[in-house]
């Protein structure tokens, strides 16, 4: 992963195949009654094919925007955002639509589980709406899934009926159904106690190494971020940072820092 803060070629970038997310100087502002906020200033951000990015920083350092902007929620003023070589912030509604629904999975805080429907229908359900051949095999790539989760005994329980732990890996199930490009994760751990916690952290790690997935986090946790390849830290839009390889306490001690201005 490069997680480098200088500028490089958007046309380099999307080439490279190893590129799966490549942000080239991002700028997002908002406007706050006469007041112009400016959330991301002028980031450039790639996450490599198989590799786990933390992203962390103080509250209103722009992480939650930066997720937004590189997930296609939310559009850039200016700069580019390329999934696998193609400018996502082009695209129309349409396409963006599209696209998070089978190239891009998402893992919020709160599950953001269906409650009337059991676990199968949960992780089908993405599939379904996408239509076509994967609608057709939605309840066997499902339950798949889940087994791989090892939720296998679980499919036709209903979120009431699983533990936190129980439901976030649903929720981790179904935004991997799809097979995304890259997943995107908010505060995966925030609602899980810190058992819980563990293994979704472990299970991510291993979606990681054993898949080959590309995973994209933001967290406040020090303890989530350490699971990471690297942690990019943001302080009033701006990149001022990367770890690599490093423990809770070196990324604490990163955060602390941020967090007293130093």
């Amino acid at each position: 992963m490069d997680t480098s803060t200088t500028p490089t070629s958007p046309t380099a970038s999307a080439a490279n195949s190893d590129t799966v997310l490549s942000l080239q100087d991002v700028t997002r502002t908002y406007r706050a009654g006469s007041t112009t906020l400016t959330a991301l200033d002028r980031v450039t951000l790639s996450c490599r094919r198989g590799s786990w990015t933390a992203v962390m920083g103080p509250s209103g350092s722009g992480k939650s925007t930066l997720l937004n902007c590189a997930a296609g929620l939310d559009r850039p003023d200016t700069g580019q955002v390329f999934l696998d070589g193609q400018d996502i912030a082009t695209l129309g509604e349409d396409a963006l639509t599209r696209m998070r629904r089978t190239d891009i999975g998402f893992i919020f805080q709160r599950f953001n589980l269906v409650a009337a429907l059991t676990a199968e229908q949960n992780v089908s359900l993405p599939l379904r709406l996408a239509g076509g051949a994967r609608a057709r095999t939605a309840g066997s790539v499902a339950a798949e899934t889940l087994e791989v989760l090892g939720l296998g005994d679980h499919l036709h329980h209903k979120p009431r009926e699983l533990s936190g732990g129980q439901q976030q890996r649903v929720a981790v199930a179904r935004a991997l159904a799809t097979r995304p490009r890259i997943l995107f994760a908010d505060e995966p751990t925030g609602a899980l106690d810190s058992a819980s916690a563990r293994t979704v952290l472990q299970l991510l790690r291993q979606l990681v190494d054993r898949y080959a997935q590309t995973v994209m986090m933001v967290t406040h946790d020090p303890q989530a971020a350490a699971q990471a390849d690297h942690v990019t830290f943001l302080r009033d839009g701006r990149i001022v940072s990367t770890l690599s390889g490093a423990d809770a306490g070196q990324i604490a001690a990163a955060l602390a820092d941020l967090e007293t201005g130093r």
